[in-house]
């Protein structure tokens, strides 16, 4: 153990001693070393300066020179060419590296660590030789709020080149506080001159002024757009379509060259409550000539003809001696001095009210006004009600071959409907003595007949097997539910009379009732026979 002593003097305490401070100590100074790990020689002496010129080198958490009281706080050296200052958990290291002098800050409790370096007050951290900094690396956060980050690159310059950019001049500026110019960032630009320049994109100028000839546009294509007022107050040539999105007002006569062409849906309005239009809808496709409120349309001509687009058709022509209205170009009503001249069929008419008779070619179609009748000589086709305002007697047919068809053409059967057939009678009477038979016949083989009531609840059913049910589904050739009555015979026939077997009758009882006593015997399996007038035989067919 070595303990070293500041001026030792015999006669007084080592605890007794004055601390000195750092300024009454020089390097020329001696110190007493009593070394006790030799016995023999324990009294040396040294010089300040050569104790000090071999401080520890340390570690950042065991600095070699560290200050009183502070463990990890002080001056430490890890290898040749480095120098550190540890800061507890964090340390800044000095280090030469090659041809670079790096100043490196650490931290072993922080992933991230920000070295900031400030100047007093408003001093300024200033550097004496040119700054070199990785573009990948250099961003200025705002002082506020550190996600605004600007970061700037150099990936763009030409190689072997140093670009200079000089800041203009603001000399008799008010404002101190300007904005780089960007690409795409909305900005304002103020008293800039801009030689040849080219645009690309779209072009908004809120103020022009042109001292000469000025063209907007190398091509035809090209379009201006201005959205405030404009005077042009010389004559103005347009070579190509001009568009006026905010309608035009024009004082004086307008002179066309070409078409006048209006889009789809907007409309040409005539009068100074715009009365009277002409417009087309693309959705329906259809153009109109119309007028508004109570206004009055007047087409006034010697001579008016409504043709279709190709003007190979007529639809309708009008003189002062006659109009004819046509149907696929072929006249079919020429009015005339007397009346009308129909060229061809009336295939429907709704109503005709008239004092005189009808008369269509002979025997082809006569209403006689004064008895009502009406012949026809061929089909009567209708898409109305028959309706008898007096007599209820019809006749459709004057033979056993007339035909009706309701929904349908009939082509077989005297009466076919195609549907449901509904009466209110109560009675269907069919057949006679020539046929011979009463014929119910199905539509088809595969379904049943139903008798139902008012709701349509099966009553009786005759399936497609031919079973019949009565008020039940059937499963025998006969099923009824119920009690069923017989007033007369009842005979039951063998199904195979080869084998004489069959017709039998199966029952959990028989009760034989006399008809003159009413006395009445039961058969069943307790009972072997019974006794009554009335007979029950069994025969053999």
């Amino acid at each position: 153990m070595i303990v070293l002593l500041w001026y030792v003097v015999a006669t007084r305490k080592i605890s007794d001693l004055t601390l000195l401070g750092a300024g009454q100590v020089s390097s020329s100074d001696t110190l007493l070393l009593l070394d006790n790990s030799d016995p023999t020689d324990q009294n040396k002496r040294s010089a300040v300066g050569s104790i000090f010129t071999a401080v520890p080198s340390g570690t950042f958490s065991a600095p070699g020179v560290r200050f009183e009281g502070k463990t990890s706080t002080g001056v430490f050296s890890e290898t040749q060419g480095q120098v550190g200052l540890a800061l507890g958990n964090s340390r800044l290291n000095l280090q030469k590296v090659g041809t670079t002098l790096n100043i490196e800050a650490r931290d072993d409790a922080d992933q991230n660590l920000d070295f900031k370096l400030s100047a007093q007050g408003t001093g300024k951290i200033r550097l004496g030789s040119v700054l070199a900094i990785n573009d990948l690396n250099f961003i200025v956060p705002n002082s506020v709020d550190e996600t605004k980050v600007a970061k700037f690159s150099s990936i763009n310059l030409t190689a072997g080149l140093t670009n200079v950019y000089s800041f203009p001049s603001n000399e008799g500026l008010t404002n101190t506080t300007d904005e780089l110019v960007t690409l795409k960032a909305t900005q304002t630009l103020e008293n800039k001159t801009i030689a040849s320049p080219t645009f690309t994109g779209t072009l908004t100028i809120e103020s022009f002024t042109a001292s000469g000839s000025a063209t907007i546009g190398d091509a035809s294509a090209d379009s201006l757009t201005v959205n405030a007022a404009a005077t042009f107050a010389a004559s103005t040539t347009f070579s190509n379509s001009l568009i006026a999105s905010q309608g035009a007002t024009i004082t004086g006569d307008v002179t066309l060259n070409g078409n006048l062409d209006v889009r789809d849906g907007d409309r040409v309005k005539f009068g100074d409550d715009d009365d009277f239009l002409v417009y087309y809808f693309n959705a329906s496709d259809q153009a109109y000539v119309s007028t508004l409120g109570t206004t009055g349309l007047t087409i006034s001509s010697a001579e008016i003809e409504l043709m279709n687009a190709g003007h190979t058709s007529y639809y309708f022509k009008g003189n002062e001696t006659e109009s004819i209205l046509y149907h696929n170009n072929a006249a079919r009503i020429t009015t005339t001095a007397t009346g009308i001249n129909i060229g061809g069929a009336i295939d429907a008419v709704t109503s005709i009210t008239g004092s005189g008779d009808v008369t269509i070619a002979t025997d082809k179609f006569t209403l006689d006004s004064a008895t009502g009748n009406a012949v026809f000589g061929g089909n009567i086709t209708g898409g109305g009600n028959v309706t008898a305002t007096s007599g209820t007697t019809f006749q459709l047919g004057s033979t056993s071959s007339a035909k009706l068809g309701i929904g349908r053409a009939a082509s077989t059967y005297n009466l076919e409907v195609e549907g449901s057939i509904y009466s209110t009678g109560s009675t269907i009477i069919a057949g006679n003595g020539s046929a011979g038979k009463f014929i119910l016949q199905k539509g088809a083989a595969a379904i049943g007949t139903h008798f139902t009531n008012n709701v349509g609840t099966d009553e009786m059913v005759l399936d497609s097997n031919a079973n019949l049910g009565i008020g039940k589904s059937p499963g025998q050739r006969l099923d009824v539910s119920g009690n069923a009555n017989i007033d007369g015979d009842l005979v039951i026939v063998t199904t195979n009379p080869s084998n004489n077997t069959g017709g039998k009758i199966s029952a959990r009882e028989v009760v034989l009732t006399d008809p003159i006593t009413g006395s009445q015997s039961t058969l069943n399996y307790a009972t072997s026979g019974g006794v009554s007038r009335a007979r029950v035989f069994f025969t053999n067919m």
